[in-house]
């Protein structure tokens, strides 16, 4: 783990001119969960809850993004890269190496959770970047691609994936309180 650390550490991304300033890509520890937590019920209000928040996605949202869940997740070998400016989070992604798949097309893949760009940081190329490093990261595991599930209506994901060349491979569900939320599966070899 600490080599993959440093080597994120070192993974610097220069702004062009006249843009905002550079970031880097760093391996997410303990003491990041707080922010990650806010970071990730901010881009879920605003990604899912549109027409305005639902006791039930409140409920979600605290349940899933709790500190103590990402602290969870974390040592259970869950991994973390975030996007920084400085000391600001601006963007991050989860990887994890899961057995249960929902579809046999991804079998020996490795699952990218999330990857949350917050509002204020998006089409900056921190999606890219994080996405591109969890590829290599997954081939560095030898595993034989990357997977996620993107809620059916989230247009925006579904495009910027489509275009980074992962393919659709299926359906699974998201459910939580009785609701069914659909999901595709995306698939990309690496």
């Amino acid at each position: 783990m600490r080599a993959r650390a440093a080597n994120v550490a070192k993974n610097h991304h220069a702004a062009p001119q006249g843009t905002a300033p550079a970031f880097e890509l760093r391996a997410g520890a303990a003491a990041d969960m707080a922010q990650l937590c806010v970071l990730a019920t901010h881009v879920f209000v605003q990604t899912y809850c549109e027409g305005g928040l639902r006791p039930d996605q409140a409920r979600e949202a605290l349940s899933q993004y709790a500190v103590q869940e990402f602290e969870r997740r974390l040592a259970r070998g869950h991994e973390f890269t975030l996007a920084c400016r400085g000391e600001h989070l601006l963007a991050f992604a989860e990887t994890a190496r899961v057995d249960d798949v929902p579809v046999a097309a991804v079998a020996g893949a490795l699952e990218l959770v999330r990857l949350y760009v917050g509002p204020g940081a998006q089409r900056q190329g921190l999606g890219r970047a994080l996405l591109a490093h969890a590829e290599a990261h997954a081939q560095a595991l030898g595993s034989r691609g990357l997977w996620l599930g993107a809620w059916v209506h989230n247009t925006r994901a579904l495009a910027f994936y489509a275009a980074m060349g992962l393919v659709d491979v299926g359906r699974m569900d998201y459910v939580f309180e009785g609701r069914v939320y659909e999901n595709r599966v995306l698939f990309k070899r690496v």
